[in-house]
Order: C-alpha cells, then sequence, then structure tokens
C-alpha cells in the first residue's frame, strides 16, 4: 500500500471483499483516501473523475469476477476519454486456477483491450515494479487506464522485504514543447485567414492552459467554441465565444486552430458539410498518432497545450496580430449570434401548454447562482449542444 503513496497515488475508490478486505485496510493505515462506494462501476467513474481533476491516477479497487466485470465500461471509459486511471483486482489464488476457484476469470486479458497497461505480478517480489509501471503508464502521453491482477494467495503472503525488488519512483511526465518552425508558419497561417476560427479542446482543459489561452482570445479578438469538455479554459461568456452560431462558424471557418481536440463525432469529424471543404486545419495535440486522423491537417503541432500556448501568444504578439470587429467575418458572426440569440429567448417566454424547455430553463437560470456546478444526463445535454 506504500508503494503507490510513493507513486503519488492519494485516492482509492471500491467495494471490498475477498480477496482485497486486507489491502483496502492496508491502503487506509498507509494514509490513502479510501471511499467506499455502493457499486464497482460507479467506484471506477469516480476513480477516473479525481484522475483527471489531479492529473494522478485514482485507483479503483475491486473484488475478483463480477466485481472486475462490473468496471469493464469505466475502464473502457478512461481510455477512450484519456483519463488516468489504475484498477486494482483482487483473483482466484494461483493454485485454484483452471478447476473452479472462487470467482474465477480470465482477468488480465478481459482487461487488456481497454487498458494501457494490464499485468499480473508473478510473485510478491515483483509488485512494486508492476506498480510503479502502471502508475507511469496511466499518466504519461495520453493518459489512460492500467490493470493490475493480484491472486489472493499473493495478497496475503508473507516476503522477506530484503528480497523485494526495489523500484524507484518516476519523475513528473515529460512536457513535450512544440517545433519553433511549425509556430511561426501556423502563426502566419492564422493572421492571413480571412475567416479564422479557435477550437479549443479538453487537451487543453487537461493542460491547464486557461491563462495562456484567455491571453491570446484576448489578444487576437479571434472567435472561439469549445467541445464539451473545453468548455471554461476561456469563459462562455467572453466576448469572443460564438457557441450561438457554431454552426455557421464551423461551416464557413477557412483556418481553424485546433487546441487539443479530435476531430471525431462531436466536431463532425471535420468533413462538409459541416466544415467548409477546403478548410486549413492547424493541429496541436500531445499525440502524434492523433494528427490527421480524420482529415490531413494542414499544420499538425505535437505539444503540450500548455507549452504551445505560451510561445504561441508570443509569436501572434511579433505579428501584431488582431481580427477588427469591422471585419466581415466578425460582422456575419456577431449577426448570426444576436438571431439567434433572439429566437432562443422568444421561445424561452413562450409559457404556452406544452411548456417548451427553454421556458423552464430561463427561470431555473434566473434563479441558480453563477458559480453553481449543474450536472445534467450528459448525452442528451451533450447532443443538444453538438447539433446547435
Amino acid at each position: 500500500s506504500y508503494l503507490f503513496l510513493l507513486q503519488g497515488v492519494e485516492y482509492v475508490f471500491g467495494i471490498v471483499g475477498f480477496p482485497v478486505i486486507e489491502l483496502g485496510m492496508a491502503m487506509q493505515q498507509a494514509g490513502l483516501k479510501y471511499i467506499g462506494m455502493r457499486n464497482e462501476q460507479a467506484a471506477c467513474y469516480a476513480a477516473q473523475a479525481i484522475g483527471y481533476l489531479t492529473k494522478k491516477p485514482g485507483v479503483c479497487l475491486v473484488v475478483s469476477g463480477p466485481g472486475l466485470l462490473n468496471v469493464c465500461s469505466g475502464m473502457a471509459n478512461a481510455q477512450v476519454n484519456c483519463w488516468p486511471l489504475l484498477v486494482i483486482g483482487g483473483s482466484v489464488n494461483q493454485d485454484q486456477e483452471a478447476i473452479g476457484g472462487f470467482q474465477e476469470y480470465p482477468q488480465v486479458e478481459m482487461s487488456r483491450p481497454y487498458c494501457k497497461y494490464a499485468a499480473r505480478p508473478p510473485n510478491a517480489f515483483l509488485i512494486p515494479t508492476h506498480v510503479e509501471k502502471a502508475v507511469r503508464l496511466a499518466t504519461y502521453g495520453r493518459p489512460g487506464a492500467c490493470y493490475l491482477d493480484f491472486p489472493g494467495n499473493i495478497l496475503q503472503g508473507r516476503v522477506d522485504s530484503e528480497r523485494v525488488v526495489k523500484t524507484y519512483i518516476h519523475p513528473e511526465p515529460p512536457i513535450a514543447f512544440p517545433n519553433s518552425t511549425l509556430v511561426s508558419a501556423a502563426a502566419k497561417l492564422l493572421k492571413n485567414a480571412k475567416r479564422p476560427l479557435v477550437i479549443i479542446g479538453k487537451g487543453a482543459a487537461y493542460a491547464g492552459a486557461e491563462v495562456h489561452l484567455r491571453q491570446l482570445i484576448h489578444q487576437t479578438n479571434l472567435p472561439f467554441i469549445a467541445t464539451p469538455m473545453g468548455k471554461g479554459v476561456v469563459p462562455d461568456t467572453a466576448r469572443q465565444c460564438v457557441a450561438s452560431a457554431r454552426t455557421l462558424a464551423l461551416q464557413k471557418a477557412d483556418v481553424i486552430l485546433l487546441l487539443g481536440a479530435r476531430l471525431n463525432w462531436i466536431l463532425h469529424f471535420g468533413r462538409a458539410p459541416r466544415f467548409d471543404e477546403n478548410v486549413k486545419v492547424i493541429q496541436v495535440d500531445l499525440e502524434p498518432e492523433e494528427m490527421h486522423n480524420s482529415i490531413r491537417s494542414e499544420i499538425a503541432i505535437q505539444s503540450d497545450l500548455l507549452p504551445f500556448s505560451d510561445v504561441f501568444v508570443d509569436e501572434m504578439s511579433k505579428l501584431k496580430y488582431r481580427l477588427d470587429e469591422s471585419e466581415p467575418w466578425w460582422k456575419e458572426l456577431n449577426e448570426k449570434c444576436t438571431k439567434n440569440r433572439v429566437t432562443v429567448n422568444e421561445m424561452a417566454l413562450n409559457i404556452s401548454v406544452p411548456l417548451n424547455y427553454y421556458a423552464v430553463f430561463q427561470h431555473l437560470r434566473e434563479k441558480i447562482p453563477s458559480d453553481s456546478i449543474i450536472v445534467s444526463e450528459g448525452a442528451n445535454t451533450m447532443v443538444s449542444m453538438v447539433n446547435s
């Protein structure tokens, strides 16, 4: 349990039972914050959420068989969404495998499709090696899920501490800095655009690039929209936010600065007719395999968003670039935003039967403080926003 603390882990979520009862107790004795849950699936989602918020993998502790089966959706979600997560599963004693051990299941094999790393330490001496590697892989590069399988006989065994393989505490994840030549080329391409647009994605939020990107938007007066997980990096209340004209902005932009967002279904894969078929995309992403994934980007820059946004602000300053409000592009966007707001406001004031949800939300918005956290059914909320 102390090994997890050494590697920077702070939180554990789960349901204890055979054979991880003692492990759950030992984790708490070692100083880890353990949160007991009612269902393994909820525990897995909670663990990956804390991983996203802290950039350190949350641990999900589950029992063998059904316990691990209940976290499959959570592991897949963490892997696809790039959230750091470490699942620890108890499993059948090694001397009872293949003869009907308690809740026996091929857990490592089952977990592997949903993880960056899935393994079972062959003995207690090698547990530190696997813990270090699992935590490291969950956070390095594009974050994701890892799984470690602990048979009951290993968890309950005793070993000579002198024989335990010593492991190191890995350093913080390395930061990828952008190619300066590509940054200059990106700045010039954006400067010469007639209808530029910035799209802020989850990668920008995870990188903590709020200060630099707010400066970039304020300094350049570039219009922007955000993906669902990129919202808040630059506030929706910023004058340059054109979420009210999202469809128009995507369809007519000739150059798009794509910051830590994937051209998947949320952004209509970057393809016509939702995008201009000749749009030039400046793609900035931590993962090189993500480059040109749906369409060929004009400029693809592998970089963490924080160092990129820092140098890009300086690069745009050198060009003394600022998109004037009198430009036709801003006039078109502002007209569309105004028109759409008027339409929505009319629906919000319409209280005829059957009552539309705009009217309901209007009254809720008037009562709910601006700093509230609102939890809603995610799929409907996101689909409505994406299709707006």
